[in-house]
């Protein structure tokens, strides 16, 4: 699949973002490196159009863009694009040096490393909890180094009400007896 991404690096989106190097992606999603309006480093990142939730995500990100804490990553900018007969949602962000699914196979987190990243995960999602908001997808990938600061994604920052999948609503208490995760559901 990443061959099918790669033939996209050196298009320009949007008539300000070029796209560097292909970083990752899979069938419905790629991120490449680009550049932000003041040439500093920014990761893009695209995904199909869905056009029954196309403009409830570009909300999320414009909402996402609006937040400010040491531990998110910041939302750049935010659009529509056609990549070949393809339409696509993409976002702008801070690029991340590295995330912790890059360091996890190969080393083990030191007690100090793992303190501060449970310690920096925490206050960000307590910040999110207290504005009404939830993070769709915490897993390894979306832990980011920023240089020495660890930085939560916030691609997929939703409402808590807003639904996540099909019929179903995100609710941050899960049912009795259940092992639902609200962190691990995935805001659509």
């Amino acid at each position: 699949m990443s061959e099918a991404w790669k033939q996209w690096e050196g298009t320009v989106v949007d008539n300000r973002f070029a796209l560097g190097d292909f970083q990752g992606g899979s069938g419905h999603s790629a991120v490449f490196l680009t550049t932000d309006g003041a040439s500093r480093r920014a990761a893009i990142k695209f995904v199909e159009t869905n056009p029954v939730s196309a403009q409830q995500q570009l909300s999320r990100w414009e909402r996402a863009a609006k937040l400010s804490h040491p531990h998110l990553i910041r939302v750049l900018h935010w659009g529509r694009c056609q990549l070949g007969k393809s339409s696509m949602l993409y976002v702008v962000t801070e690029f991340a040096d590295e995330n912790l699914s890059q360091i996890l196979p190969t080393r083990a987190l030191t007690p100090s490393e793992t303190e501060y990243m449970l310690r920096s995960a925490l206050e960000v999602l307590a910040y999110l909890h207290n504005a009404g908001l939830a993070h769709g997808a915490v897993k390894p990938s979306n832990l980011m180094a920023v240089g020495d600061d660890l930085r939560l994604s916030s691609d997929t920052i939703c409402a808590t009400g807003d639904r996540y999948g099909p019929g179903r609503s995100f609710n941050p208490t899960p049912r009795a007896g259940t092992s639902h995760s609200p962190e691990r559901s995935r805001c659509s």
